[in-house]
């Protein structure tokens, strides 16, 4: 889910909070200020601080409530997760900013439960008992999250959620020891727990932009169990390391791919419109008139799109059986030259039958990769392109480690298994293994090793990332930038150009 969701989701339930206070203020008025004291001229008073605390308490559980209940759809969910930290490792190896928002916010949702409850009496004031409170309530949550199948059943959101309500209370401690000037020499330690959160996800974010190349999203997040799982192998392994060459492909800005979209719209004849102009964490999409544009930031792949229609005012048919000589000259109006050796062929049954593959095209010290679809209409024009043929940079060459290493860590459960979608594992049939290349998450093609294999009868594959090569020298890198840096402009054409398919 994206930031932007998430805080409209707070925000709604934040007002739904302001409103069920309201609600209750008028019942209240009505009970005490009108029949109790005004007709049975009762002379009780109520404690207006803690009537006032009572009010947040009420609106921050209408939150609370909203956010972990009433924000999901019942029987979507319902699985079981006790592996902790899994969440951090699957955010950290997607590198993905919603990813850590959701633990941030699990984090967040329960600091004012931490505190507010030490308002209400002053055995709360002890954190043996406040940080239990809050460790049962969240348990309670998950056990009716699972039951109703609202959501899946997490360590990490136990273990999330209880932190939160101890950095609460750790506030509440600090702010009631400078206000009553207790001075203890335990006081300072209340300030631990906020900054070692704090320092933990700097850390991380450090760590990752300290290492070379990025993560990939296979690499597994705990340990699978192999106890009792039949494994079967048809596949002799290499006990030789292999070398490997890496390759390059620049992550685009915001600022390029709006470039992106004003080359190809002026090619059109029109321009971006601003105001439909929307950016997420890992695409921008542009428009103008009827044009939409969709371009991912990760390797300036696109989807293209034109959405009118013919003069007569209807919808035209997508032509069949056209030549490619026409359908490359149609792809020129957008600024696409494929390479010479790009395969061509049609599948009819597809919305976009007409298909450009480039399989693993080496020049030089380049790569070429990917596939064009599109979708060629009768009055000799392409609505519709997904531009996935990307041109990668060769920045050093890399050794890997042996094809029985990767074996013997399948066989370690040290790979990537959803048993919500595939089941309990049982048994696992190795038929066949390959080198593949995957993009990684700082935009670096790099080779892996990918295990066909039959999970339970079911066909699939396991991917395993290469741990020696991820220890790479940074001086391949910087030899790289540096020889390209003497022509910015050259070395620019062939990142922004070459690689998206678009004459800039």
């Amino acid at each position: 889910m994206q930031m932007s969701n998430i805080l409209n989701l707070l925000k709604s339930y934040l007002l739904l909070g302001i409103a069920v206070i309201l609600f209750i203020s008028i019942i209240f008025l009505i009970g005490y200020g009108l029949i109790y004291r005004k007709i049975m001229n009762g002379r009780k008073t109520i404690n207006k601080k803690r009537l006032f605390l009572y009010g947040i308490m009420i609106c921050y559980l209408t939150v609370l409530i909203g956010a972990v209940f009433l924000s999901r759809n019942a029987g979507v969910y319902g699985d079981v997760n006790l592996h902790l930290f899994s969440s951090y490792k699957e955010a950290y190896h997607k590198m993905k900013e919603s990813l850590f928002w959701n633990i941030i916010l699990n984090i967040l949702l329960f600091v004012p439960m931490g505190f507010l409850l030490p308002f209400y009496s002053d055995k709360l004031k002890r954190i043996y008992k406040i940080v239990p409170l809050g460790f049962f309530v969240t348990l309670l949550i998950e056990i009716i999250q699972y039951v109703l199948k609202l959501g899946i059943f997490e360590m990490d959101d136990i273990f999330n959620n209880t932190l939160g309500t101890l950095i609460g209370y750790c506030i509440f401690m600090i702010f009631y020891h400078l206000k009553n000037k207790i001075y203890k020499k335990y006081t300072t330690l209340y300030i631990l727990p906020v900054f070692i959160t704090i320092f933990a996800f700097w850390g991380i974010y450090i760590k990752y932009q300290r290492q070379e190349f990025g993560n990939l999203e296979f690499q597994y997040n705990y340990t699978v169990n192999m106890k009792n799982v039949n494994i079967e192998n048809k596949v002799s392994f290499s006990k030789e390391t292999q070398t490997k060459p890496v390759y390059y492909k620049k992550r685009l800005t915001e600022t390029e791919t709006k470039e992106m979209a004003e080359h190809l719209f002026k090619r059109l004849g029109t321009e971006i419109n601003e105001n439909d102009t929307m950016l997420y964490e890992d695409t921008a999409i542009y428009k103008a008139d009827s044009y939409s544009l969709w371009i991912d930031y990760i390797d300036g792949s696109y989807s293209y799109s034109d959405f009118s229609e013919s003069s007569g005012g209807t919808i035209l048919p997508v032509k069949q059986g056209e030549s490619r000589e026409n359908i490359e000259k149609a792809l020129k109006q957008f600024g696409i030259e494929l390479p010479k050796s790009v395969e061509f062929k049609e599948i009819k049954e597809n919305h976009l039958p007409y298909t450009f593959t480039v399989n693993m095209e080496f020049q030089d010290i380049q790569l070429q990769n990917g596939s064009l679809q599109c979708a060629y209409y009768e009055d000799g024009t392409i609505k519709n392109i997904t531009n996935h043929i990307i041109t990668y940079n060769k920045i050093k060459e890399s050794e890997i480690i042996s094809e029985e290493t990767a074996y013997n860590e399948i066989l370690a459960g040290h790979f990537r298994y959803s048993k919500t979608y595939m089941g309990k594992l049982e048994n696992i049939v190795i038929k066949d293994i390959e080198i593949q290349y995957v993009l990684d998450t700082k935009g670096y093609y790099v080779p892996v090793y990918a295990f066909e294999v039959e999970i339970n009868g079911q066909k699939t594959a396991i991917y395993k990332g290469n741990k020696k090569f991820i220890k790479t020298a940074l001086k391949s890198f910087r030899f790289f930038h540096i020889k390209f840096k003497k022509n910015r402009e050259i070395y620019y054409r062939t990142i922004n150009t070459d690689s998206h398919q678009l004459i800039m």
